[in-house]
């Protein structure tokens, strides 16, 4: 049987940790229930991540990688609106992302940078991109918004409703329908009431 090649063995590795970390946290995951889960030894573990805590942060990585939205498309508001209020919440409610961030509400004093890793790559990322569109349309006379940045902050806000909250603190499980619910209602209402003068003559 050939030896496993270094990627297979951390792949094994963060496999392992994926199980202990998001199910345990951080503080009371040890490094030799990771090991025996994985089948490696507490040497490769250090020599691929140095620590417990670089070991976290490749695992935290690796699921911030799996948040990261796709570029917002150019075509009409509502439509694009739709895509990408959707497109963002089924990041958001991945059950890993909403694992890691009960991990971060639960530890965030033994780890400090996880919550504003989340927020970097979710929500502020998201803003950010979304604002790039709204000026797109803003130069373009589809719609007129004085504060692309905050009018992206504050649909993706109408967008989530209290429906991530209410997964992360395990009191609902929002399913699709709930979801297309809250991204309908957003987009219409944001449409409304952002349309420039000029397009309803």
């Amino acid at each position: 049987m050939d030896p496993a090649s270094p990627s297979d063995r951390r792949d094994e590795i963060l496999k392992a940790a994926r199980i202990c970390f998001l199910d345990r946290g951080f503080v009371r995951t040890t490094i030799s229930e990771i090991v025996a889960l994985s089948g490696g030894s507490r040497s490769t573990v250090y020599e691929e991540f140095g620590s417990k805590e670089g070991l976290f942060k490749a695992l935290v990585s690796s699921i911030i990688e799996q948040m990261r939205l796709p570029d917002v498309p150019n075509g009409p508001p509502d439509e694009v609106l739709r895509a990408f209020g959707v497109a963002y919440m089924e990041r958001l409610m991945d059950p890993e992302a909403l694992a890691l961030y009960r991990v971060a509400l639960g530890e965030s004093a033994h780890v400090r940078h996880l919550g504003p890793a989340l927020f970097e790559a979710g929500q502020k990322s998201a803003t950010a991109a979304l604002a790039g569109r709204i000026r797109g349309w803003v130069r373009e006379g589809i719609l007129d918004v004085d504060d692309p940045d905050r009018a992206a902050s504050l649909f993706l806000a109408v967008v989530e409703g209290d429906l991530h909250r209410s997964a992360v603190l395990w009191a609902s499980t929002p399913g699709t329908a709930d979801i297309a619910v809250n991204v309908d209602s957003a987009s219409d209402l944001f449409v409304r009431g952002a349309r420039s003068p000029l397009t309803l003559r």
